[in-house]
């Protein structure tokens, strides 16, 4: 048995006794008597009503018991009979109010002794003739009230506006069976699938029809833990499975099972990652990451943070390099400032639009510079459009160069653009987002060369080294406190000057965000797994195996690198579940299928399944 407390109002008024349809009339010796059924979740439940007013049960919650009657004493009925056994399967008994709190509305405290739910031992014959006599509802829970004097209940009970704060209001035994039993849930049906291939990839249901089998709408009370359980079922099977192998869908894919451990450790812990007090390990961990990273650019030294995706990386640095340009801006703002512009490819990913918009800049103070047939931005038209902006009256402030473009994958020449920004004196900024983690491999490594030269990098590890979305870095050459004194705010309740610790061990005042995920932890334990080569293993891997599907694309008749179809045979995978690949038209050509290697649980079987699959979805067309 359990013993629960719950809190309520009256109507305002006294209760006088009444027949209500949930049970016999209330006692005249009684001030409250309730006999209902209510159905005992893990959520919320209504009581129903019960002499004259209305009692709504708000998650009933185990806590220390309140003063009752002494050991070995007999509960009786409101009827004064003894109950089996001395006590009934469900009994609710109330320190009675006072006249006073009764005529005025105000709380009476609840004692609430509960069966279990499930697994209840057989109700006594006698239980089962009383319940017979109140009209055969056997699922009824009788309630009595045990008068006591006012003094317990003021000494145990402690009451604000109505709501009892003794004990905890969670049932942390359900949650921790529930928790349980949906990681059973994952296991099986993300885990241990995460390499199946006999899988598919997605379960495709239009809108209208998902919304229906996943039961959306919130209601009052709480679901069942069963109910929940099938949900998160549901949530799993109709999800799209980028963990599986022929999921070549985005710049993500694949699983890696030390990230994701640390991932349920972040999770569990809950941190924030803004004063080493409340975060120690995880701004530890995140300071250690940001130096190793900085470390393969090639610089000496240099500051950094993790941020919630690219786009807001590639803003950091756009409002980074013009506080650098005109640092009076933090606290004038915009007023009285030149024309600003800044320049960047024309395959840049178009977070540099929006970062533009955001920060005020202006979207049509964007320079968009011409590429070549591989989609290499070409530092003649740089130079081109840097002259041309200062003949305008403009004041240029910084370049983005991209590394890993996000349709062709290119590279632009970093060296030849960095000359151009020393020569005008522009911060040079490179979104490396998808092929930064070229850089840990000696062998493909050469594909950033000059990368050494740029002011600030942004770098994606939960792209092509798999450290789980998201896990995102902004790292800066400048290591005089650049980013802390462009973005602090020094709030004080915070990052107090006189801790008893190194403060500079506080870096959240670096940052736009207050409360801020530790994203570091992941990269860092799956780099302590597999180490520097087991990552430049999946680098090598992931390259070679795009090498083998062109080399594939050649040799084999009926394909062609552009196809009018692409849009039909994407429709068709997709219902089918068979695999996910993403097509898109570039520079007026039709549209084609982008493939993206990445996860290592691709092999060349799966390149050699993409081209036959794409055949037999197409040969119709």
């Amino acid at each position: 048995m359990r013993v629960l407390q719950q809190s309520f109002f009256t109507s305002g008024r006294k209760v006088k006794p009444t027949e209500t349809n949930s049970g016999p009339p209330t006692p005249p010796n009684h001030p409250f008597s309730f006999y209902q059924n209510p159905k005992i979740t893990h959520g919320t439940a209504p009581l129903g009503t019960g002499g004259g007013f209305r009692l709504r049960h708000r998650r009933l919650r185990a806590t220390a018991p309140l003063p009752g009657p002494k050991r070995g004493a007999r509960h009786r009925s409101p009827e004064g009979r003894s109950l089996p056994g001395g006590r009934c399967p469900a009994a609710i008994f109330c320190h009675p109010p006072s006249e006073k709190a009764v005529a005025g509305g105000g709380p009476a405290a609840l004692r609430v002794l509960i069966g279990e739910p499930r697994g209840q031992a057989p109700v006594p014959a006698a239980a089962r003739s009383r319940r017979a006599r109140h009209g055969g509802r056997l699922e009824e829970m009788e309630v009595g009230i045990c008068k006591q004097d006012m003094l317990q209940k003021k000494k145990n009970a402690v009451l604000v506006d109505g709501v009892i704060l003794n004990g905890p209001i969670m049932d942390s035994k359900a949650g921790e069976k529930f928790v349980e039993e949906a990681c059973k849930i994952i296991m099986e049906e993300v885990i241990q699938k995460a390499n199946d291939v006999t899988e598919k990839v997605c379960e495709w249901r239009a809108p209208e029809t998902l919304k229906k089998i996943l039961d959306l709408e919130m209601r009052d009370t709480g679901e069942s833990h069963q109910k929940l359980l099938q949900l998160c079922q549901d949530v799993i099977q109709y999800s799209v499975k980028t963990s599986h192998p022929r999921f070549f869908n985005q710049l993500y894919a694949g699983i890696d099972y030390y990230s994701l451990v640390a991932r349920f450790i972040t999770e569990a812990l809950n941190p924030s990652v803004y004063t080493y007090e409340v975060s120690p390990v995880f701004l530890l961990v995140e300071e250690t990451v940001i130096k190793k990273m900085i470390e393969f650019i090639g610089w000496e030294e240099g500051d950094g943070i993790f941020n919630p995706g690219g786009s807001v990386s590639n803003m950091y640095a756009m409002n980074l390099a013009r506080y650098k340009f005109c640092p009076e801006i933090k606290e004038k703002g915009l007023s009285g400032l030149p024309r600003l512009v800044l320049f960047t490819s024309e395959e840049c990913h178009y977070s540099m639009k929006k970062a533009a918009s955001f920060l005020g800049i202006g979207t049509e103070n964007v320079y968009f510079v011409k590429t070549d047939e591989r989609g290499k931005m070409i530092p003649e038209e740089l130079e081109k459009q840097v002259q041309r902006a200062r003949k305008e009256g403009s004041a240029p402030f910084l370049v983005c160069a991209t590394a890993g473009t996000t349709v062709l994958g290119a590279f632009d020449p970093l060296d030849e653009i960095a000359d151009i920004c020393e020569k005008h004196g522009l911060w040079l900024h490179v979104d490396a987002s998808w092929g930064g983690s070229a850089l840990i491999s000696r062998k493909h490594c050469r594909l950033l060369c000059g990368i050494h030269r740029a002011d600030s990098v942004a770098w994606n590890p939960h792209k092509m080294l798999l450290a789980g979305i998201q896990c995102c870095a902004l790292l800066v050459k400048d290591n005089s406190g650049l980013l802390k004194k462009c973005y602090s705010a020094k709030a004080a309740y915070l990052f107090q000057q006189d801790k008893f610790y190194d403060v500079s061990y506080d870096t959240g005042d670096k940052s736009i965000q207050c409360s801020r995920r530790p994203d570091a932890f992941k990269f860092w334990l799956m780099w302590k797994a597999l180490g520097t080569t087991g990552l430049e293993e999946r680098v090598n891997r992931a390259l070679a195996l795009a090498r083998y599907l062109v080399e594939e694309i050649k040799k084999r008749e009926g394909f062609q690198l552009l196809l009018e179809v692409a849009p039909i045979v994407k429709e068709r995978m997709m219902k089918k579940g068979s695999m996910m690949l993403g097509y898109q038209p570039h520079r007026g050509k039709v549209n084609f299928f982008r493939q993206v290697v990445i996860s290592p649980q691709v092999s060349r079987e799966d390149m050699d399944f993409l081209l036959d699959e794409i055949e037999l979805l197409a040969k119709d067309l």
